[in-house]
């Protein structure tokens, strides 16, 4: 089908009718203002994306995904429509969908801290935890003061058993964001009296050869 000029004026119309009506939180309006831009421009990426911003406005995040689904389509290289895709995912429980979308999401931007903050935290939830090292490496690279991405660096290194990194990372964490040690109550202690008792046998065996 070949597109003219007027639709895409039209649908450009629409899209300033729409911006005006989601500001005044008239959603429903919005979303018959758009399907009428659809009608008039289907590839219009502007259009889909506002279509998702109201169906999650009004809690239907499924049609909000479907929407997005048509943006990325139409625009690959969206990095923010794959990031809300991955969010929207992750929402409806969809996990493995969320980490493509969020992965594909940072390999356009690779700079999107957040994206890299919120791929760590579903990784360590998945227990995927090399994958998920990976991941809050490289979000500590670009933002070494991420308390939660320090103590979840520190709880995958605790399951490898590598307690010295463990301890390192935790503390960083720790003099970033004091409350933290509230959640490693349960392991805290147990990991620095082990940590001890490792270098105190480790000294003994140097000190006897």
């Amino acid at each position: 089908m070949v597109q003219h000029a007027n639709d895409y004026n039209d649908a450009e119309a629409i899209i300033g009718e729409v911006t005006s009506l989601i500001e005044k939180e008239l959603y429903v309006e919005a979303m018959s203002a758009l399907q009428k831009g659809i009608s008039a421009d289907p590839n219009n990426a502007k259009v889909w994306e506002n279509m998702a911003i109201c169906n999650l406005e009004m809690g239907k995040p499924k049609m909000a995904l479907q929407a997005l689904d048509n943006l990325v389509r139409i625009q690959p290289q969206s990095h923010s429509g794959w990031a809300d895709k991955g969010f929207l995912h992750l929402l409806l429980n969809e996990t493995n969908e969320g980490i493509d979308a969020l992965q594909e999401s940072l390999r356009i931007n690779p700079r999107r801290i957040y994206g890299w903050e919120l791929l760590g935290m579903v990784l360590v939830t998945e227990e995927r935890w090399e994958e998920a090292i990976d991941v809050l490496e490289k979000t500590l690279d670009l933002n070494p003061n991420s308390s939660v991405t320090w103590y979840n660096l520190a709880v995958c290194y605790l399951l490898f058993d590598d307690l010295e990194a463990a301890i390192q990372s935790a503390e960083v964490a720790f003099s970033i964001d004091p409350s933290l040690k509230e959640l490693a109550e349960d392991w805290w202690d147990l990991v620095q009296d082990d940590f001890e008792d490792d270098d105190m046998e480790f000294l003994t065996e140097t000190a006897a050869s």
